[in-house]
């Protein structure tokens, strides 16, 4: 059967829609990259945000649409989302034939056996106590690069999030797994190893009673052919001397830090449960930027959290403006369903929560404009993603995290070869993006 997949949310959702591609493929079927091509389309859901939530169930019913022309067969449902509304997913969504929550995501051959029986098979579970989001997987990222999730599930109880409800405690994958994938990866090809979890910084507190990400930095560090290993998704009271001495001791560890702040002001990280305050901030930051050369940083930030007044967002607004994030994200608070924020007195009127955010892009597009003007000039190595046109590659040097961040556009009279580096010389910027003539 042909069998088409769209993967929403984040890249840890991603690495579950890779690890099913492979299972299928590895039981018969054939993995096609669009829907009008599939019979049958699996739909990996978010559910974490509103927006989120709302751009799975559009996706169902734009697959419907396919159904009842007659194109496609079926539809099955997996991820967050089914996880957390599975039968109501199934009682109210006629376009659906089967639905699969976060713990068996794996029986999906099982299941579309099932749906071709005549059967409407909803396989949710509640979330695993240990790591099982592993196996081959079959890449959807640029030629290169490579997510690998090296824990699943969340301790930290932030009070604005649904994660810990969803996807369970926190639990780490093994160290030997994670070398052993690296390396079937990096034979693959991948240059680029992402590592990704709800907390990275705290991998291993649970399987080896001790957070152990710098013991995985160096056995990572280790793979012949491996030349980048990024870390995502640090949460800043977690991130230790341990670890940033990490990026200095592996040279592989690229100098890039993504630790999402969330806010400045002390009352909203209090009220949000996030573990630290901003004294505490700007010492990381701080010795961050004393102790590894050519920090890149990124964070990401809500506004509009319940409680949130003007001084609040003051202090936070100054805070970004004098730490000067190379890259920044900025979300609106939603309220969701389970969590402490959503009952949480003085919620932020939207239109309010909205000009905030605008107001943090507006600065943010400025700092990141200056930071790469400050790079031109300079010539980096920029792992290639893509061609655009005879003599025009997009790529990505060690400053640009893939999906998030900006790009580096090459021009260049030869031919690059997609997923090696090439050294390009920056010359100018455009919007987020840098431009550079390859050597």
């Amino acid at each position: 059967m042909n069998i088409g997949f769209i993967s929403l949310g984040c890249p840890k959702n991603l690495v579950d829609t890779e690890i099913m591609m492979d299972i299928l493929r590895k039981n018969g079927h054939r993995i096609v990259n669009s829907p009008e091509r599939a019979d049958a389309v699996v739909i990996n859901t978010c559910g974490f945000i509103t927006d989120a939530k709302e751009e799975s169930i559009e996706t169902i019913i734009e697959m419907g649409k396919l159904k009842d022309s007659g194109v496609v067969k079926y539809i099955i449902a997996t991820g967050c989302l089914t996880q957390r509304h599975g039968q109501e997913l199934l009682d109210e969504m006629p376009e659906l034939d089967g639905v699969l929550g976060i713990s068996r995501f794996k029986e999906i051959t099982a299941a579309l056996a099932a749906i071709e029986d005549g059967d409407r098979p909803m396989k949710i579970s509640d979330p695993p106590t240990i790591f099982i989001e592993k196996g081959r997987r079959m890449l959807t990222t640029p030629p290169g690069m490579a997510y690998m999730k090296i824990a699943e599930g969340c301790d930290n109880i932030c009070t604005y999030c649904a994660i810990p409800s969803i996807r369970g405690r926190f639990r780490s994958k093994t160290m030997e797994d994670i070398e052993n994938e690296g390396r079937l990866l990096v034979q693959q090809g991948v240059k680029e190893l992402v590592l990704i979890a709800q907390d990275t910084a705290v991998y291993g507190k649970d399987i080896y009673d001790r957070p152990s990400l710098p013991e995985v930095l160096s056995r990572l560090n280790r793979i012949e052919g491996l030349e980048w290993i990024r870390m995502m998704y640090l949460h800043p009271a977690h991130l230790d001397k341990e670890i940033i001495d990490s990026v200095a001791l592996n040279r592989k560890v690229i100098p890039y830090l993504d630790i999402p702040i969330q806010h400045a002001s002390n009352s909203i990280l209090t009220r949000m449960n996030r573990r630290h305050d901003l004294d505490y901030l700007r010492t990381l930051l701080s010795n961050l930027k004393s102790e590894i050369e050519d920090l890149v940083l990124r964070t990401t930030v809500m506004l509009g959290f319940p409680g949130e007044e003007e001084h609040d967002f003051r202090v936070l607004y100054d805070f970004l403006a004098e730490n000067r994030f190379d890259w920044l994200g900025a979300f609106v608070f939603t309220p969701e369903e389970g969590t402490h924020a959503a009952s949480m007195e003085n919620q932020v009127p939207l239109e309010i929560a909205q000009e905030r955010r605008e107001q943090i892009m507006q600065l943010q597009k400025k700092i990141s404009r200056e930071k790469n003007i400050l790079r031109i000039g300079r010539t980096e190595n920029i792992l290639i993603s893509s061609q655009m046109e005879n003599n025009m590659y997009l790529g990505r040097g060690y400053y640009q995290a893939p999906d998030v961040d900006g790009l580096t556009i090459i021009k260049t009279p030869v031919k690059l070869k997609k997923g090696e580096f090439a050294r390009v010389h920056l010359k100018a910027v455009r919007n987020y993006d840098l431009i550079g003539e390859a050597e």
